[in-house]
């Protein structure tokens, strides 16, 4: 139903719940009931005042819009001044003034600085931001009367287009605040209706309480109350130009005012299924198809909340869009509850919509347009550049000849080969100024037979340079025309100086002949030439006897290898002819029969326009003998060291027998099980039980590095406790650190995750480092230190740190090297094989760790011993080391 239709009798079953608060105000008194009556009529002035504000916010940004459409034409007029033809630009030029001065009055209007049109609210936040946009507009112009001008720099246009889009973006800043204070108003403006609307329902209720008064005086004056307030209502809203609809939470549409079916386009034949269709036709800004439960209204009566600036469109008969903005508002019985209805007011933006199409359009198109000019200035300097740079960087001399003979045409190369410039040539008679008297009449002729229309190829003839030098040139001269029909109106000649290749020539014809390597020439028919050297090799008295022989001839049946020469010979001429040359070895035979070893290189090369292949064969004769040498050498090492190792590894039953004998007896005479033992004596038996233990730890350390070496040492994976490891070897080695005044400390943290790994290895790799660490530290400390992953906590590396007398810079690493030091006074003083830390970097490749060294002489020492990432899960032999 219409909003005219509308009656408070109808309205009253959806504000059913505000009228369930009036029977507590239900007192019959006429004081309440003129209060009420009051109330409502102020609020409808207070409607009636925001309603006719809100239209006028609605003008005013047409009119900031309209403000952007005026700095479009005033920049289109200002480009078209610059791009038109002479005859035209003075009437665009008065065009741009005319758009300047009606952009600044314009400008003037919507700050109130002249009558004739909306203004911004004094104080406002659009009038603020508009107030600023005062310089923007004076630069706007300026730049526009400058661009007009078409003597002015062409950066200007840039300028004008750049300012013209900053202007037009701090517009849709000012329109925003604009839509911002619109926004509110409605807001306020639904809040007032509200309002009216509660307050008319709670005059209607006190009526029907007073009616059973007998004053009907009071109904009267009450009943013409309501009326009078009910009329203002509905002419406010049919005065309003947005749409309005009123939605219940079923999806009917239950109210609307005039303005909503002119905007739709909808007679009054039956307005509600009209509305319905409609609504099931709703498009979004994508084009595509809403559906009814994405419909802004039954999207705010589900959520609850407001939607603002929502754009739908509704496809008309005629395949053109109508695009509308939507503004929602949910309506509540009472606080908590669900909406019961939805208030949707939404005008007609396509205009705007297509303005803002056209304007997208239009600066595309400029866009556009500015980019094909650029492409075209860009083409034609590149087309300039490109041929100057490819007469100048050609790698022959170009010269010009106009129908004279004069130059008119001298790249850099010409300067090169004359050694005279290009401004020095220009103008100047050819072949007067740079032919030899010799050759000039011949060199005319020819310029006279290339301007009748004859080009010249491979021309060759002498030119003079500048200090008097001769030089030889092949020339290829090519007339010039303007179109093939039309005669010669110059000559291009392309020189290219061969002075240096006829040198070259001899040269290389030297280089052939006298090269202690075998040169061969040859192709599919067999050798075409070869040097000296070739014959010296095959022991041929005359090339007669190898020229058209193919090398394969000259080579035995079958390679050392096994293979057919012929099939090998040509896989290396394809190789040769992809890699573009081949070196590789091969054995020949000699006019005797005689077989020899040569490197070849195949290389292809062109002569005389035809594919050849030239082959160079160098004696190797003396090198495979050193090579054998070599070989037959290394292996008999290989075969000594194996033996060695074998003998190590079977004498250490034969070795530790003994020694356990002997450090076994020290130790019971030691206890005293066959008599006390006097002071000098136990001394003497001590120092054979220390001694004893130290021959032991050097034995055992040799056997350790003969069993890798024979490839018999073996892993023996199993879980171990990094942390406990750690502690049991600083306990064990506690004592010894003691009785030098040493302190020993491990830094472990709180968890350490166990690992799968050889714990005999990883445990002789800490007392190695350790028992290094104490050895070689006089006074201070030495720490141990185990790093962990944070996520993981299993252990990374482990650190042993000393204050020792540190390792030389250069020693650093060669420590690990077997029965090695950090120099030869360390072994005199401490002592030691020099195997601790060979077999520590050993181990440590085995179980998959890596170990490192940092030393300062003087300072100390510090070994990091990093773990692998994975557990160690190999249970065979290692392979031998290939060590010495």
């Amino acid at each position: 139903m219409t909003w005219d239709s509308l009656r408070l009798s109808e309205v009253t079953p959806l504000a059913a719940g505000s009228l369930v608060s009036l029977s507590e105000l239900g007192r019959r008194s006429r004081i309440g009931v003129l209060f009420v009556i009051a109330a409502a009529v102020a609020m409808l002035g207070v409607l009636v005042t925001q309603t006719s504000k809100q239209g006028t916010e609605a003008t005013l940004q047409n009119a900031v819009a309209r403000q952007g459409l005026l700095s479009e034409r005033l920049m289109s007029a200002a480009l078209a001044a610059r791009t038109a033809v002479p005859e035209e630009h003075e009437l665009w030029v008065e065009r741009t003034a005319n758009a300047a001065r009606d952009f600044g009055d314009a400008s003037a209007r919507l700050r109130g600085e002249r009558v004739g049109g909306p203004a911004f609210p004094p104080g406002s936040s659009a009038a603020r931001a508009y107030a600023g946009l005062r310089d923007a507009e004076a630069q706007l112009i300026t730049t526009a009367q400058h661009a007009a001008d078409r003597l002015g720099p062409s950066a200007v246009q840039d300028s004008l287009v750049s300012r013209q889009w900053r202007f037009v973006g701090a517009l849709e800043r000012v329109t925003a605040e604009l839509e911002s204070e619109s926004e509110r108003r409605f807001d306020q403006l639904v809040q007032v209706e509200a309002v009216c609307v509660i307050l008319m329902l709670i005059a209607l209720g006190l009526k029907v309480r007073l009616s059973l008064q007998p004053t009907e005086l009071r109904l009267r004056e009450m009943v013409d109350a309501l009326a009078e307030s009910e009329a203002r209502l509905r002419g406010m809203l049919d005065a309003m130009d947005e749409g309005m609809l009123l939605t219940t939470a079923d999806g009917r549409m239950v109210a609307w005012n005039p303005s909503a079916l002119r905007i739709l386009g909808i007679d009054g034949t039956d307005p509600e299924r009209s509305i319905q269709a409609l609504a099931r036709q709703l498009i979004d800004q994508n084009g595509e198809r809403l559906g009814v439960e994405r419909l802004p209204s039954r999207v705010t009566i589900r959520t609850g909340e407001p939607m603002r600036n929502i754009l739908l469109g509704v496809p008309r008969a005629d395949g053109r869009t109508l695009w509308l903005s939507e503004n929602t508002h949910p309506l509540f019985r009472a606080p908590g509850e669900p909406p019961y209805a939805a208030f949707a007011l939404f005008r007609d933006v396509t205009d705007e919509r297509q303005v803002e199409e056209e304007r997208t359009a239009q600066a595309h198109a400029l866009e556009l347009q500015n980019q094909e000019l650029l492409q075209q200035a860009d083409a034609l300097e590149r087309g300039q550049a490109l041929f100057r740079s490819l007469v100048d960087t050609a790698g022959s001399a170009i010269v010009g000849l106009d129908l004279e003979g004069r130059v008119f045409e001298w790249n850099r190369e010409a300067e090169a080969l004359f050694g005279v410039t290009r401004a020095d040539a220009i103008g100047r008679p050819y072949a007067e100024a740079f032919v030899t008297p010799r050759h000039r009449e011949k060199m005319r002729n020819g310029i006279a037979a290339v301007l009748a229309g004859n080009p010249l190829r491979n021309l060759v003839g002498p030119v003079k340079t500048r200090a008097g030098e001769r030089r030889t040139v092949i020339w290829n001269i090519t007339p010039l025309r303007a179109s093939p029909d039309e005669p010669a109106h110059g000559l291009i000649a392309a020189g290219l100086d061969i002075t240096e290749r006829e040198a070259s020539d001899e040269r290389f014809r030297i280089l052939f002949e006298r090269s202690s390597d075998a040169h061969l020439l040859y192709d599919d028919s067999g050798v075409i030439d070869c040097n000296d050297a070739t014959l010296r090799m095959l022991r041929a008295e005359r090339k007669a006897s190898v020229i058209g022989r193919s090398p394969v001839g000259l080579s035995p049946r079958r390679q050392p290898d096994g293979r057919l020469s012929v099939i090998v010979s040509e896989q290396m001429r394809q190789l040769a002819r992809v890699r573009g040359y081949y070196r590789f070895e091969w054995v020949h035979e000699r006019i005797d029969g005689s077989p020899f070893p040569v490197e070849v290189t195949l290389t292809p090369v062109r002569l005389n326009g035809r594919d050849v292949m030239l082959a160079v064969w160098h004696d190797i004769a003396e090198r495979k003998a050193a090579e054998d040498a070599l070989r037959s050498a290394k292996e008999a090492a290989e075969s000594a060291n194996r033996t060695k190792s074998e003998f190590m590894t079977r004498m250490n039953h034969e070795l530790r027998t003994p020694l356990t004998a002997i450090i076994g007896f020290s130790r019971v005479l030691l206890q005293g099980r066959e008599g006390s033992l006097p002071p000098g004596v136990q001394r003497y038996v001590e120092r054979i039980r220390v001694n004893g233990m130290h021959l032991l730890s050097l034995i055992n350390q040799i056997l350790d590095v003969a069993k890798v070496e024979a490839g018999r040492m073996e892993l023996e994976p199993e879980v171990v406790s990094v942390d406990r490891l750690v502690r049991d070897t600083l306990a064990m080695l506690e004592a010894t650190a003691e009785a030098k005044g040493l302190s020993v400390r491990g830094e472990l943290p709180m968890r350490v995750a166990p690992i799968v790994t050889d714990e005999g290895k990883l445990r002789q790799i800490l007392i190695n480092l350790i028992g290094n660490a104490i050895k070689f530290t006089e006074e201070g400390e030495v720490c141990v230190r185990v790093e962990t992953n944070p996520t993981t906590h299993r252990p990374m590396s482990i650190t042993v740190e000393d204050t020792g007398i540190g390792i030389p810079h250069d020693r650093q690493t060669k420590v690990f090297d077997p029965f090695e030091q950090g120099d030869s006074s360390t072994r005199r003083q401490f002592g030691g094989t020099g195997l601790g830390l060979s077999i520590v970097k050993t181990f440590a490749g085995l179980i998959g760790a890596r170990i490192r060294v940092e030393s300062e002489v003087g300072r100390g020492t510090s070994f990091t011993l990093t773990l692998p990432e994975t557990d160690l899960v190999q249970d065979l032999a290692l392979p031998p080391s290939r060590s010495a």
